[in-house]
C-alpha cells in the first residue's frame, strides 16, 4: 500500500552515533544558528536527522502487526522551507482492518537571545480527514515556525497489513545530513527486495535472536550521510519516481508444521483479485439505473465511433469527478449517477458499463498514475486508477470521463504513464500502451509588419490538436478570458494582444484555434541604418531547458508532439536583405526527434518555416548528452538574426 509520507528508516545501534545528538528534544544551538546547508547553499531546508525503525510485533490481543517508528528533525533556512514543517500521513483500511497512527509528538525550536525556546505541537493542531472509504489522511503543521527554526516530531504507525512494507526512501527535494534505516524480518518470512534510484545503497545484513518470540530475525540496515536533494528538472513525470530507495516484498510466511501463507502474486493474480471484488467487477454489470436516460441520448446515433463519443459525453455530463482516485468504487456507480459525483472508479467503471449497454466491446484498464510511479512488484497497491477501453474497427481506444475536456484517445496527463492492464470479463488481463499514438500539434501562422520605430504588428492564427488542445482547454477555462490573455501577454514578453477570437472551445472533436493581433515595442534592434531581428521574433527559444551537466532519469514530455511555425515578415520600405540565417535540419539519434529550420528572402518578404517534433514521449537518460546538444543548436539557430540595411 502506498503512503504519501516522506519516510526514511533507522537502525537502532549500540555504538555511539557521533558528536551530533539525535535524541528527541536534544536540538543544539549550533543547529539553530546554522544559516545555510554547507553542502548545498540553495537548500530551503534540510533533514538534520531522518529516522525510521520498522519491525514486527506479536501480542495475544492484536496478533501480528507491522510497526513503523518515525523521527524527523528538519532545519528551515528560508520561506520555501516552511512546506517541510507539515507532515501528511495516509492510512489504509480494508476488510475491517485499519492502520493507526499513535504517539504523535512535535516541537518547534527557536533561538531567542541565547536561549532555546520550545513550542509544543498541540493536539488540536492534528487533523484527521476521510479521503475515501479506504484512505484516511492525518496532517499536522508544526507551530510558530520562523526562519532559522528547527522542527522535530515523532510518531508510530501500527499496520495489520503485514505483507505490505512501504518503500524505504532515501532522498527528498531537500538534502539529508543523516539517514539511518532498518527493517527487521522474522526468519519465517520469505522476502525479496529491489533497489531503485541512482545512489549506491549497501545495506548491512545481520541475524539476531528475538527472545520474546524465540526466533531469529534478519536486520537489513542502512546508514547514510550527506544525501543530496533530488533537484527538479524539466520534463519529469514525478521526481519521486526516481529517488533512491529500497522496496521489500514479503513472499510468504511459513512456520514449519504450523502455518503457511503465500503473499506472492503475479499480475494475473492481482487483476483477478481486483476483478472479483465487489467494488470492481460487480459494478460492470449494473446498468438499470442509466438505461432509459442513455437509450434516449443514443437515439438515432449510428456507427461505433459516434456511439463511443456520445456515451463518453453523456457520462461526463452526468457525473463529475470528486478528485479522489482509485480502481475500486467509493460510493458505487448507481449512487454516483444519482448524486452526480464520484471517484475515478465510480465514473469510469460506469462508463464501461454504459459502453457495453450500447453494444460496444468495452473493458476497464488499470492504471498507475504518473505521481504513483511504476509498480516494482505485483501487488494490489500497484495500480491506483482505472480508465476505459472501447473497441472501434477492431482496435481498442482509451477513454477517461473524469475530465470534461478529454476525448477519444486523449487522456488526462495523469494517466499517461507507460502501460496499463486491460481487464476482460473473466478477470484475465493484457498489457495495453497508454501513450498517444499520434503527435499533438501546435501550429502558428504569423504575418508581421515592422514599424519605423522598431515595433512590430502581427496577425496570428494558432492551432492546437489532441493533447495540446486538452491542455489548452483546461488552462483557458479555469479562469476568465481576461486573466488568460494577461498571462499570455506576460509569457510572450510584454506584448499587447487585441481582437482575440477563440474557436472550438466546446467542440472537443475539433482543433482549438485562436486568432489575435499582436503589438510589441522595441522588437527590432536598429544600429547604423540596419535592422536586426530573429525570424521567430518573440517566439524564439532564448535558453535550453536542459542545463544540467548530467541527468540520471529520462526526459518525459508526456506525449509525442510537434511545434510548427510559418512566419512571413514584410520588409519595410527603403530596406533590403543583407543576410539571413542558414537553413538547417537536425535529428536526434534513433529518429527520436527532428528540428527543421528553413529561411528564405524574396522580394519584399522574409519567410521562415520551422518545426520541432518528438517521435517518442520519453527520451532515455543515456541520450541526454545528445538531447542537450540538440537543444543547444536549436537555441543558437533560433537566435541568429536577419540583417536588413537601408537602401
Amino acid at each position: 500500500m502506498t503512503k504519501k509520507i516522506i519516510l526514511v528508516l533507522t537502525l537502532i545501534v549500540a555504538y555511539p552515533l557521533s558528536a551530533q545528538n539525535y535524541k528527541f528534544r536534544k536540538v543544539s544551538k549550533d543547529e539553530l544558528t546554522e544559516k545555510i546547508y554547507a553542502k548545498d547553499s540553495s537548500a530551503s531546508a534540510a533533514y538534520l536527522y531522518n529516522h525510521r525503525n520498522s519491525y514486527y510485533r506479536y501480542t495475544n490481543g492484536e496478533g501480528l502487526i507491522l510497526v513503523t517508528e518515525i523521527h524527523k528533525r528538519i532545519k528551515i533556512y528560508n520561506t520555501e522551507g516552511f512546506d517541510f514543517a507539515t507532515e501528511t500521513v495516509s492510512l489504509y483500511e480494508s476488510g475491517g482492518s485499519a492502520e493507526e497512527i499513535v504517539g504523535i509528538k512535535g516541537y518547534t525550536y527557536s533561538l531567542e537571545g541565547d536561549e532555546i525556546v520550545e513550542t509544543k505541537l498541540a493536539k488540536d493542531g492534528i487533523f484527521k480527514t476521510k479521503q475515501s472509504k479506504n484512505r484516511t489522511q492525518v496532517k499536522f503543521t508544526m507551530p510558530n515556525v520562523k526562519l532559522g527554526d528547527v522542527v522535530e516530531y515523532t510518531y508510530r504507525i501500527n499496520s495489520p497489513f503485514i505483507q505490505t512494507i512501504d518503500e524505504f526512501i532515501f532522498q527528498d527535494n531537500i538534502p539529508m545530513k543523516k539517514v539511518q534505516a532498518t527493517m527487521r524480518i522474522f526468519e519465517y518470512f520469505k522476502y525479496r527486495q529491489r533497489q531503485k534510484g541512482y545512489m549506491e545503497l549497501v545495506p548491512k545484513v545481520e541475524s539476531s535472536r528475538d527472545a520474546s518470540l524465540d526466533m531469529d530475525v534478519t536486520k537489513i540496515s542502512y546508514d547514510l550521510a550527506d544525501v543530496p536533494a533530488m533537484k527538479e528538472e524539466k520534463y519529469v513525470s514525478d521526481i519521486r519516481n526516481f529517488r533512491s530507495g529500497v522496496k521489500f516484498e514479503i513472499v510468504s510466511l511459513e512456520i514449519p508444521g504450523s502455518t503457511y501463507n503465500s503473499y506472492s502474486k503475479t499480475w494475473d493474480d492481482v487483476v483477478k483479485t481486483i476483478y472479483k471484488s465487489n467494488s470492481f467487477g460487480g459494478e460492470l454489470e449494473r446498468n438499470k439505473y442509466f438505461q432509459e436516460d442513455l437509450d434516449q441520448a443514443l437515439d438515432g446515433v449510428v456507427g461505433e465511433k459516434e456511439k463511443v463519443s456520445k456515451v463518453l459525453q453523456f457520462a461526463k455530463q452526468k457525473v463529475k469527478w470528486n478528485k479522489f482516485r482509485g480502481y475500486g468504487v467509493d460510493v458505487g456507480t448507481k449512487k454516483a449517477y444519482a448524486e452526480g459525483t464520484g471517484n475515478s472508479a465510480d465514473i469510469n467503471l460506469m462508463l464501461v458499463a454504459m459502453l457495453k449497454h450500447a453494444r460496444i466491446d468495452a473493458r476497464p484498464v488499470l492504471v498507475s498514475t504518473r505521481d504513483h510511479g511504476i509498480p516494482l512488484f505485483p501487488t494490489l497497491e500497484g495500480y491506483n486508477y482505472v480508465i476505459a477501453a472501447a473497441k472501434i474497427g477492431g482496435e481498442y481506444h482509451l477513454l477517461d470521463a473524469t475530465n470534461e475536456y478529454s476525448t477519444l484517445d486523449v487522456l488526462p496527463t495523469r494517466s499517461l504513464n507507460w502501460m496499463g492492464r486491460m481487464v476482460s470479463e473473466n478477470g484475465n488481463s493484457e498489457v495495453i500502451d497508454l501513450m498517444p499514438r499520434g503527435k499533438s500539434m501546435d501550429m502558428v501562422m504569423m504575418n508581421v509588419d515592422i514599424g519605423d520605430d522598431g515595433s512590430i504588428e502581427a496577425k496570428i492564427r494558432q492551432q492546437y490538436t489532441d493533447n495540446n488542445a486538452y491542455l489548452f482547454r483546461n488552462l483557458y477555462n479555469k479562469g476568465t478570458e481576461e486573466s488568460f490573455l494577461q498571462e499570455m501577454e506576460k509569457e510572450l514578453g510584454d506584448i499587447e494582444i487585441s481582437g482575440y477570437q477563440l474557436k472550438n472551445n466546446v467542440e472537443l472533436d475539433k482543433p482549438i484555434v485562436q486568432e489575435y493581433s499582436l503589438f510589441k515595442e522595441d522588437a527590432i534592434e536598429t544600429i547604423s541604418n540596419k535592422l536586426y531581428f530573429s525570424p521567430m521574433l518573440h517566439l524564439c527559444s532564448m535558453d535550453s531547458p536542459f542545463k544540467s551537466e548530467k541527468r540520471e532519469y529520462p526526459v518525459d514530455y508526456g506525449f509525442p508532439w510537434e511545434d510548427k511555425y510559418i512566419i512571413t515578415i514584410k520588409i519595410p520600405e527603403g530596406y533590403e536583405v543583407e543576410s539571413v540565417p542558414q537553413s538547417i535540419s537536425l535529428s536526434l539519434p534513433d529518429n527520436m526527434g527532428t528540428f527543421k529550420y528553413l529561411v528564405s528572402a524574396n522580394t519584399g518578404v522574409v519567410k521562415l518555416m520551422c518545426s520541432l517534433s518528438t517521435n517518442s514521449a520519453i527520451i532515455p537518460a543515456q541520450y541526454y548528452d545528445s538531447l542537450k546538444e540538440f537543444y543547444r543548436q536549436i537555441v543558437e539557430k533560433e537566435t541568429e538574426q536577419v540583417v536588413l540595411h537601408k537602401i
